[in-house]
């Protein structure tokens, strides 16, 4: 796989984007960035470094939303979920490490689709190695369709446009090669039953293994429950909550789980590509919520 994307290992962050200029110039995109903190007795012989993932191109900033800005409210603990004691073993049954080879993001408009396919691309291409071709339907937005290329162009990733169902199904064939296939569906109002349709039809002709319901967690409970009334007793098999940087608690994570009977398969915290993405395990949100709980109680 051919990629346009370079890294850059430096002690601080400083020394790594001076790396990053000299190299690519003025006009470098950032892609992401990590930070490496060694433990136990790694310490003895290993020094933190940051990375930064890089291209050339748009700036990131032209190329993603802006963050919200604000700090987050003061928080309660949340309340345990119904019909159980054990937190850690309620979220354990919905949790989803599945990661097949297609994934179709679907959800309302706003919620991060398009951020979150480039995160997930860069996490299989960038981290894995793998063949990644992505696919839009995302037609509708203005600058949507500039917006995925952007990422695919920079990560040298194939991807293409579906505007219809033959077109879908042609874009599925021309992509049979790659290891990972990554459609971003377009965010509609589906209180509208054409709107559903329309996506329904996309999704047949698509096929994919998994269908990832894409969920703002700056959302109210009252859109939760109206939205996943349209997609958790179909298309969708999975629930991926976005924005949690941008909540006032985490205790919104908790209740659109108890809202929506899905199981939930990712998590996005930032506008940052790859890194602002968490795949947590039932332990670590349990003393997330327990974290917080606390701190409500200082």
């Amino acid at each position: 796989m051919t990629t346009n994307v370079e890294r850059f290992r430096a002690p601080d962050m400083t020394a790594a984007l001076l790396r990053v200029r000299e190299e690519l110039g003025q006009d470098a995109t950032i892609i992401g960035t990590r930070t490496y903190e060694p433990t136990g007795i790694r310490r003895l012989w290993e020094r933190p470094y940051v990375e930064v993932f890089a291209g050339r191109g748009r700036s990131a900033e032209e190329a993603a939303p802006a963050r919200a800005a604000g700090p987050a409210a003061a928080v309660r603990p949340p309340a345990l979920p119904p019909d159980g004691d054990d937190f850690e073993g309620w979220l354990q049954g919905r949790m989803s490490r599945l990661e097949p080879r297609t994934l179709a993001l679907v959800g309302p408009t706003g919620g991060g689709k398009t951020t979150t396919v480039a995160k997930l691309a860069a996490r299989y291409a960038l981290d894995r190695g793998e063949r990644v071709g992505l696919i839009t339907t995302d037609t509708y937005r203005i600058g949507a369709v500039h917006h995925l290329q952007t990422y695919a162009e920079i990560m040298g990733l194939p991807w293409r446009v579906a505007q219809d169902p033959p077109a879908m199904r042609e874009a599925v064939a021309a992509l049979a090669y790659c290891d990972r296939v990554l459609i971003d569906t377009s965010g509609r109002n589906y209180r509208r039953p054409e709107s559903r349709r329309e996506l329904m039809a996309l999704l047949s002709a698509a096929s994919p293994e998994s269908v990832e319901f894409v969920l703002s967690l700056t959302t109210g409970k009252d859109e939760i429950e109206e939205l996943s009334s349209y997609f958790k007793n179909g298309p969708a098999t999975r629930l991926l909550l976005t924005k949690l940087d941008e909540a006032s608690s985490i205790r919104k994570l908790v209740m659109a789980l108890q809202v929506v009977d899905l199981p939930l398969f990712a998590v996005t915290n930032g506008q940052m590509v790859p890194d602002d993405i968490w795949f947590p395990t039932a332990q670590q949100l349990a003393q997330a919520v327990a974290q917080e709980a606390a701190k409500g109680y200082a």
